[in-house]
């Protein structure tokens, strides 16, 4: 179970949004989608228990994998024993070559890789962590096509795990044919746009 009922977050005299109610407890793809200053990664963080809530309930029981929109690393680690770090925690430390080059990421310093490339290990970080949820804010940032691609093949299997996957964009079609529900954050409201099934939108 995973919800969010009457949720509101205000920051001083400023209301972010107000009286939020959304069922995230079905596996499968939720887009977060808007302008910069419209909300999205402050519910992000919200339901990635980052920052409180002004009001409202969460009931949440399942466990979560994080990627914020600014990844801290450590940067004079090489990239292949960052992997392999991570990777320990779950005995899987042998995939770590494989990894780096299935993403195309040298094995250099960190702090001497390429935005993209140091965007491709954070997200490795996440998605290679057992979760039963994977909240990423702005993902593609940085990316290139060809690991855009990859992250959406990872994604697709997450879902057919039973994962939940909720995530921040600007503007993106690389997840249409995974029919997501599109969370829409537009002139200080938010509206939930079903794409499973029948077309329908509901002002929440």
């Amino acid at each position: 179970m995973f919800k969010i009922i009457n949720i509101s977050k205000k920051y001083k005299n400023q209301t972010i949004f107000n009286d939020v109610s959304i069922d995230f407890s079905n596996p499968g793809i939720y887009l977060f989608q808007g302008v910069n200053g419209s909300g999205k990664s402050t519910l992000i963080k919200i339901l990635a228990g980052m920052i409180y809530k002004t009001s409202g309930n969460i009931e949440k029981d399942i466990s979560i994998s994080y990627l914020p929109d600014k990844f801290s690393m450590p940067k004079l680690m090489l990239s292949k024993d960052y992997i392999k770090l991570f990777l320990s925690m779950t005995k899987r430390e042998k995939m770590a070559s494989e990894l780096l080059d299935k993403f195309q990421i040298p094995n250099r310093r960190i702090g001497f890789l390429s935005k993209g490339n140091q965007q491709k290990l954070a997200l490795l970080q996440v998605l290679y962590t057992d979760a039963d949820c994977y909240i990423f804010d702005e993902p593609l940032d940085g990316l290139d096509e060809y690991a855009k691609g990859i992250l959406k093949d990872i994604i697709t299997e997450l879902i057919n795990r039973g994962k939940i996957i909720i995530i921040s964009l600007h503007a993106s079609n690389l997840f249409s044919k995974l029919k997501p529900t599109i969370i829409e954050f537009k002139d200080g409201k938010i509206s939930l746009k079903k794409k499973r099934g029948k077309k329908d939108e509901e002002e929440i």
